[in-house]
């Protein structure tokens, strides 16, 4: 494989805000960059806070001028600018959302420059089957002319079965940036601790959505009151606005026996992952789940993880280490909770499983040969 700088042309969205998609993007543009590659990137954020599900893809005057802005500066850079090796990104799955990005497509394919998008999510083939009219067929041409689609796990294939060829249709897991990454013996510490602690401490981290089931939990956590002596839950990430009053009774009601720490990152996000023995994201996303980076995060610091059996989480989750528990039932959410907390040995599985699959090298290393082929 030739050593050569490649000259790519990077266009998604990079933090503020936090999200998956936006961690990813930033840790592969700083893993690219590293290795000497010639990056120009174009941030497609629209949103600088976050905002309710509800009002993601909505239109608004200042998103429209954003989004042209955007896209004036994305053709510029494609068609006058230089000629770059490769085109990626990383579009949204909402219908406007990913034709905003065709011209990107569009523009790249007349320069003969290679394209790929890498949808991070499990929605894109709802969406696609949902549009009609011109905008089906402006979705079906702007297929026709990538090199790759890039997905996050094998199960999320089908996304792209029967709109592009099986060898343009590449597998992508995710990673966790090295700074969140625990070393074997901090891990093997915690295992220790977790062996001796009569505490049921459980973390959840990401943010605060009711798609990612965050109100059940807190319904589970009423329940474990009466199934165990002592527990404690961490909570980390941004509020979503319209159940923020609710979140706030919660955590009111709860007192000592719940701790929110706001958004986290580098030593804080690391510091909650290895204090608690079970991470809980009981998602019901109703825009599909791709691959959470929180529950790889967790995994990478020796967490028991409990989540819900949806999109792309059972190609990173097994019984080894996870526990799945039924989308809204709090009831059934806190006994899988028990039964995480009650399997000690699972902390280490998940690392070395994390170790092996999704270390911030291997996730560059992936996406890196994909454009060198």
């Amino acid at each position: 494989m030739s050593k050569t700088p490649l000259r790519i042309l990077f266009i998604g969205p990079f933090p503020p805000p936090i999200h998956g998609m936006s961690l990813a993007n930033r840790m592969l543009r700083d893993g690219l960059k590293d290795r000497g590659h010639d990056l120009i990137t174009i941030d497609s954020n629209t949103e600088a806070t976050f905002i309710n599900q509800s009002q993601r893809g909505r239109f608004s005057a200042r998103k429209l001028f954003l989004s042209l802005t955007q896209i004036m500066k994305g053709l510029f850079r494609i068609l006058i600018f230089r000629k770059h090796d490769v085109v990626y990104m990383t579009p949204p799955q909402s219908k406007w959302g990913y034709l905003k990005n065709t011209p990107f497509i569009f523009a790249s394919s007349l320069r003969g420059i290679p394209v790929f998008i890498h949808i991070h999510g499990g929605y894109f083939r709802t969406m696609y089957n949902a549009t009609a009219g011109w905008k089906r067929l402006l979705l079906d041409q702007s297929l026709k002319r990538l090199s790759g689609a890039v997905v996050l796990g094998n199960s999320l294939r089908c996304l792209f079965e029967g709109l592009l060829p099986e060898d343009k249709i590449y597998v992508c897991p995710n990673g966790v940036e090295d700074e969140i990454f625990a070393s074997e013996e901090e891990v093997k510490e915690k295992t220790s601790r977790w062996e001796n602690d009569d505490t049921l401490r459980i973390l959840y981290l990401s943010n605060l959505m009711k798609d990612k089931g965050i109100l059940d939990l807190f319904q589970a956590t009423a329940i474990l009151k009466s199934k165990v002596t002592k527990f404690h839950l961490d909570i980390a990430g941004a509020i979503e606005p319209e159940i923020k009053e609710e979140v706030e009774r919660h955590l009111e009601n709860l007192k000592s026996e719940a701790t929110y720490h706001g958004v986290v990152t580098g030593e804080r996000k690391k510091q909650l992952l290895l204090k608690n023995y079970v991470f809980c994201l009981p998602t019901k996303h109703s825009h599909g789940e791709g691959q959470p980076i929180s529950i790889l995060e967790a995994m990478a610091n020796g967490c028991a993880i409990v989540t819900t059996y949806l999109g792309g989480i059972k190609d990173i989750v097994d019984e080894r280490y996870g526990f799945f528990s039924e989308k809204q039932n709090p009831e059934n959410l806190a006994d899988t909770l028990l039964s995480a907390w009650k399997k000690s040995e699972a902390g280490m599985i998940a690392w070395e499983e994390a170790a092996t699959l999704y270390s911030e090298k291997q996730f560059v290393d992936r996406i890196e040969n994909l454009f060198k082929k």
